[in-house]
């Protein structure tokens, strides 16, 4: 090695901390000289003086692990109710941390590892450029939450009752969540950041903490340690000294079988470098740490990411010669800083350009549009001359020309060319103009020109039959058109409602019978294969039963109802979770020092304390979609069932057989959803993690019991039409394009907002309640808020998109003068 590198880490660390010797002298007797140094690196981090010295490797290893053993303290302090207690604010945290409640540099995410950061946060392993022991720096005073009062009270201040540490001691607190499999590199905490000792406190279950160990990836390998600290749960570890400061520790792979949490208990130095100050470690531009890199939160997950090490850094060539490669660096920054931001982009284009003129001249051979394609040509140039914002422009310049080059070559051979310009230009003017004339107070323009043309089109249709003799039709084509100029709204309604929205009494037996062997079949299975589970009786839902399914029977719904414990679970409000959303409750699992986990069934779904919606859906996916034998049951059924898979949801898709596909309505594929559950009282909560993203562990507040039940109490009170209404209103907005985005529940809740001021809904007076809704949702549309019967919190309309409101907006002011269009 040459002189300028180090043949030890620990003269690394002393040259990059400068508070190292302060340390040795505190906490290190005076027996660890140079050659001592030397020879436990020799054992310690070479393969083959290892091998030279395996006469005294035993007594070398002995040696220091009786050192480490002598600077480790280690006491049981907490007992298990209060583990179980600590175990439950954890939890919360984590439950915070996945609904995004914290602050940026809070969390730190690794895979099979989760940090987080309270009081003070600090950069490390991949976050910086420069890697490396002493290259640590605290983020700046608030960029991490506080310390939270539960560890104040429940921990610190225990560990300061019994001794373990001084009032006012912690500063920085932090909790390592691991999963099993989960591991942390040989490292030592910073020395330039933290002062000692180093605290902990194990929960969830019992671990081991390694010292001296190597790792080595791709695959992941630890060396024999030289020493291990078995770290029960409840237990608090303090580690000074040699421990601390002369020697790496890790926990392996293999010391995480269980999910198992750490809080890490310490004080920054009044000195430690900051991101944002100088200090002796970052006292010239030079020398100051590199930018961060993006958080790893915030990155695509990097399954070596978290078995990265640091402080074997020093094994990398730069940082073995190091003044050697700072030369390098200096010397040559400039000229690969020219090579990156010029010469690379500007090979990029040129190579670009030159395969774009091959196409051209190619083009050209073969008698493309010419005109067309020098444009492109030229376009491509101007990229180099003017930049991108300049080729930008001169595109968006040219565009109207090219189009018309385009349109002339084109049309060369029409005898009509000036026509069909005007009328594609005339077409053009209006897509663009109508929903921005609209929204600008000028809809008189746009409603004169759809009136006209309404009243031409009533007008030719009520002139077709008498021309019935020189241009032939099809008589049910000719009624229809009839039909349309005679009938009154309110009839024209009643048709609707007969011929387009509802269903016909077969159709609907057929789909309710293929639901209900589907879930025999499902129920049979998961009883065989899953007794243990408890499940209430599934049954169907939905609107194929409640009778508000409209256009044709293709989807139903299979609730499959979960069982808890009342004394092991508890539904929260949305309003009470840490989402504070109406619609997104939340399932926890309560009395854990009484009936610790493994008690409910359900408690292998837990995430973060609560039960997930997520997880249920995916145990249903493998138990269910993936496993039954569908081809099998397909036979029985006589018809092809095939679950759809892929999707968030859980659905099944049956197909009618061969012999049944020329029966009248047995060739329309049915949709069966099958819906996790839960009930209590009048609360149902389903497990939809497509309506609960991204939070894993939310379940969603049903809201359709709600307004099915209440519509179906006004209609019994005034013997109103009120469900008639919704399906004519679900059939038109399912059958229109621009309407399609507009879903059952913002309808319903439409008709009972409606309710509450208009009391007349008998028959008769349908058409003047469609008129009145067509009104009353383009004020909600304009509005942007659509607020729910029963949550007035939760805004329906809030999934839609600007584009959508101007299409469905544009067509309902159409609708306003001429609410026939919407009946066509």
């Amino acid at each position: 090695m040459a002189a300028s590198g180090y043949s030890d880490l620990r003269e690394k660390l002393k040259s990059m901390t400068p508070h190292r010797d302060e340390y040795k002298n505190k906490y290190v007797d005076g027996t660890s000289n140079g050659s001592g140094k030397g020879r436990k690196r020799k054992y310690r981090e070479s393969d083959d003086d290892e091998c030279e010295h395996s006469d005294d490797s035993s007594e070398l290893r002995e040696q220091e692990a009786r050192r480490v053993r002598s600077s480790i303290q280690q006491k049981s302090i907490f007992t298990p109710e209060e583990c179980a207690l600590i175990e439950e604010k954890i939890d919360e945290v984590v439950a915070k941390g996945e609904a995004g409640l914290y602050r940026e540099h809070t969390v730190d995410r690794a895979p099979l590892r989760n940090k987080y950061f309270f009081g003070e946060g600090y950069t490390y392993g991949a976050q910086l450029e420069k890697r490396g022991p002493g290259q640590e720096r605290l983020y700046r005073k608030g960029e991490v939450d506080e310390i939270p009062n539960w560890v104040h009270e429940l921990v610190i201040k225990r560990l300061v009752s019994n001794g373990v540490i001084p009032e006012g001691f912690v500063n920085s607190a932090v909790i390592n969540d691991y999963q099993p499999g989960g591991c942390i590199v040989s490292h030592v905490d910073p020395l330039h950041i933290f002062a000692r000792p180093i605290v902990s406190v194990s929960f969830f279950s019992d671990s081991a903490l390694c010292f001296g160990c190597r790792f080595q990836f791709k695959p992941i390998r630890v060396s024999e340690p030289v020493f291990v600290l078995p770290v029960r749960r409840g237990s608090v570890t303090v580690l000074s000294g040699y421990a601390a400061d002369e020697i790496t520790h890790c926990i392996r792979p293999q010391d995480i079988k269980e999910r198992r949490a750490v809080i890490i208990l310490r004080k920054t130095r009044p000195d430690a470098p900051r991101l944002d100050s100088d200090s002796p470690l970052s006292s010239s531009p030079a020398e100051r740490p590199a930018p961060l890199k993006a958080k790893r939160s915030h990155r695509k997950a990097d399954p070596d990411a978290a078995h990265r090490p640091r402080v074997l850094e020093m094994d990398k060539e730069e940082n073995r010669h190091p003044s050697f490669s700072r030369h390098r660096r200096h010397s040559s920054s400039s000229e690969n800083y020219w090579r990156r931001d010029f010469c690379i982009p500007l090979r990029t284009e040129w190579l670009t350009t030159k395969k774009e003129a091959m196409n051209f001249q190619g083009s050209r051979r073969r008698g493309e549009d010419g005109i067309a394609m020098v444009i492109d040509f030229l376009l491509s140039n101007a990229r180099l001359v003017l930049g991108v914002g300049g080729a930008a422009m001169l595109g968006i310049a040219t565009l109207a020309v090219k189009r018309l080059i385009e349109r002339a070559g084109r049309a060369a051979d029409d005898e009509k060319v000036e026509q069909k310009m005007a009328e594609s230009w005339e077409e053009l003017s209006l897509v663009k103009a109508s929903p921005t004339l609209i929204r600008k107070g000028i809809e008189g323009v746009v409603m004169k020109h759809v009136a006209k043309a309404a009243r031409q089109q009533k007008a030719d249709l009520c002139q077709q039959p008498q021309m019935s003799s020189v241009e032939p039709t099809k008589p049910e084509s000719k009624s229809k058109r009839l039909q349309l100029c005679v009938l009154s709204l309110q009839e024209r309604l009643q048709q609707y409602y007969h011929t387009r929205a509802a269903l016909a009494p077969p159709e609907v037996q057929r789909a309710q019978s293929l639901a209900l062997d589907i879930c025999t079949e499902i129920q049979g299975f998961l009883r065989s294969r899953h007794p243990d589970m408890p499940l209430g009786e599934m049954s169907l839902g939905g609107s194929l039963l409640d009778d508000l399914q409209v256009v044709s029977a293709d989807h139903a719904c299979l609730l499959v109802p979960l069982q808890l414990e009342a004394s092991l679970w508890r539904l929260i409000p949305g309003e009470e979770t840490l989402l504070t959303h109406p619609l997104h409750w939340m399932v926890r699992r309560i009395n854990l020092e009484y009936f610790p986990r493994g008690r409910s069934y359900w408690d292998r779904y837990l995430v973060g304390g609560y039960l997930s919606a997520e997880a249920v859906v995916n145990m249903f996916s493998k138990a269910v979609m993936e496993t039954i034998n569908w081809p099998s049951i397909s036979s029985t059924m006589d018809c092809l069932v095939r679950p759809v898979l892929g999707g968030p949801d859980l659905r099944l898709e049956i197909r009618p057989g061969k012999e049944k596909e020329g029966a009248e309505g047995s060739d329309q594929s049915l949709f069966i959803s099958m819906l996790p559950l839960l009930r209590q009282e009048d609360v149902v909560l389903t497990a939809q993690p497509e309506l609960t993203s991204p939070w894993v562990n939310a379940w969603h507040l049903s809201l359709y019991p709600w307004e099915t039940r209440r519509l179906a109490q006004l209609d019994a009170a005034d013997d109103g039409h009120r469900r008639h209404m919704l399906k004519i209103l679900k059939a038109v907005c399912r059958l229109n394009p621009a309407l399609r985005p507009l879903e059952a529940a913002p309808l319903a809740n439409l008709i009972l907002h409606l309710s509450d001021s208009e009391s007349d809904w008998s028959e008769i007076s349908l058409d003047a309640r469609f008129q009145q809704c067509i009104t009353e949702l383009i004020g909600y549309l304009e509005q942007g808020a659509l607020h729910s019967y029963f949550k007035p919190a939760v805004n329906l309309l809030s999934g839609l998109s600007e584009d959508q409101v101007d299409q469905m907006g544009f067509m309902l002011y159409c609708a306003v003068s001429e609410p026939e269009i919407l009946l066509i």
